[in-house]
């Protein structure tokens, strides 16, 4: 019967993909469990198996003594010449014992125990299996639903042991929609164990479900090549990834997006359509700050308040809608990508709103300064709003002169420019300090 019983668990491991040596834990437990509530205990129980594991057998082992007191752990040495002709009192003995003599109770409280074990050993198996695989990308199948969670059948990578994940309503896109058999892609975003069995817990809304799109799809990420700096997303609508190249001779942008867009284009159909924003990551903030705004083209960037890292930028009128994109979400995603607060405006905005501009030249030597660096050139600025330190009004009354360059200002004298409709004699000062303090390579000709 023990053959019968090990036999039954033994196909009942294999349909959960449990090892050979589980199985045989699992058996030699099942037996010495029945055999304890056969018996009252089963300190001197002893389960052998052949050399190739098969055949279980059960042991009592018991000591030969004079006069039997205990049966269980006993055996008189009248007995024991029935098993052994050498047997002496003192020596101890596996009698075998016949699983027939075990109760159905105590069979059935086995049964329980031992598939309670192999819920425990699968658990086991399969955190072994996906516990150090957070982060990383698998595929499964929609097999149901429950209150908006998807169930999904997911397979290991040897393609033997199943698993399933739960697809919470909170990780999914709020633009996509799924049935029953779809294939689902999805990060592995948590591996814990509970007492109901083993949760995995998948993701389609983290930034890392990007990542490992991108670090799937373009080899030169996969490889290091390029690097992904950081990646903001609005699940659904909206990914910005800033990116870089560690070689001077890769394009970072062009290898994400692929020959002919192949790349980008996979991506995008795996976030159903979901608009994807490649940024060039740059060390000059203003640069980045200004790619960060893609699509939008950005003409300027200003410096409203360094310590709290708040800029203005300045795009033309048909540009404005798409800087700041719906409801917020462009200019939104790029102030986290940049880690900066970015105010967007057109010049004509800025002006009304009595913002006062500084040289964008500011931020790029706050930045040299932080890193260490001097400076390798002056950044070139053409329009008088740029001049750091005037003021808006100041910037409207040139404007009322129609002098809106640098360059138109430079060209009158002193006097011409004391002259001029509408500033006041401590403007017209001021006006005089910052022309000189405006380096003359900063300015271009014409």
């Amino acid at each position: 019967m023990s053959i019968e019983i090990a036999d039954a668990m033994r196909e009942l491991a294999l349909e959960r993909e449990i090892s050979e040596e589980l199985i045989r834990k699992l058996i030699e437990n099942f037996l010495l469990v029945a055999y304890q509530n056969s018996f009252g205990s089963s300190d001197n129980a002893v389960v052998q198996f052949e050399d190739d594991g098969s055949s279980p057998t059960l042991y009592a082992r018991k000591e030969i003594v004079s006069e039997v007191e205990d049966p269980l752990t006993q055996i008189s040495l009248e007995e024991s010449l029935d098993y052994s002709a050498d047997a002496e009192i003192g020596d101890e003995l596996l009698i075998e014992v016949d699983p027939h003599e075990f109760s159905r109770s105590a069979i059935n409280s086995a049964k329980q125990v031992a598939i309670q074990s192999l819920r425990e050993i699968q658990k086991d198996v399969l955190f072994a299996e996906y516990g150090d695989k957070v982060g990383e990308l698998m595929w499964g199948e929609y097999v149901r639903e429950h209150e908006g969670d998807i169930f999904v059948s997911l397979t290991s990578s040897d393609g033997l042991r199943k698993a399933e994940g739960v697809l919470p309503q909170r990780f999914q896109s709020p633009t996509e929609e799924y049935s029953l058999n779809d294939r689902i892609k999805a990060i592995i975003y948590e591996v814990k164990k509970s007492p109901t069995g083993l949760q995995i817990v998948l993701s389609r809304t983290h930034t890392d479900f990007v990542r490992e799109l991108f670090r799937k799809e373009v080899t030169e990420i996969a490889d290091g090549t390029v690097e992904i700096y950081k990646i903001v997303r609005e699940p659904g609508y909206r990914t910005k990834i800033a990116i870089y190249s560690t070689r001077e001779d890769i394009d970072p942008v062009g290898a994400c997006v692929g020959v002919r867009g192949a790349r980008i284009q996979a991506i995008v159909k795996e976030l159903e359509g979901e608009k994807v924003d490649i940024i060039k990551y740059d060390n000059d903030p203003i640069t980045f700050i200004s790619h960060a705004l893609s699509p939008a083209q950005v003409s300027q960037v200003h410096v409203l308040d360094e310590g709290k890292k708040s800029v203005l930028a300045i795009v033309s009128d048909d540009q404005l809608s798409l800087a700041i994109g719906k409801m917020g979400l462009n200019v939104r995603l790029a102030n986290r990508l940049v880690d900066w607060s970015i105010d967007v405006k057109t010049r004509e905005q800025a002006l009304k709103a009595g913002v006062g501009f500084e040289s964008s030249q500011k931020l790029s030597e706050l930045f040299d300064k932080k890193s260490g660096q001097e400076s390798e050139s002056v950044m070139p600025i053409t329009h008088v709003s740029e001049l750091p330190g005037i003021t808006a009004a100041m910037v409207l009354k040139l404007q009322d002169s129609r002098i809106e360059k640098i360059s138109d200002l430079q060209a009158l004298s002193s006097e011409e420019r004391a002259s001029l409709r509408g500033l006041t004699p401590e403007e017209v000062e001021s006006l005089e300090s910052i022309l000189r303090s405006v380096p003359a390579e900063a300015i271009p000709n014409g």
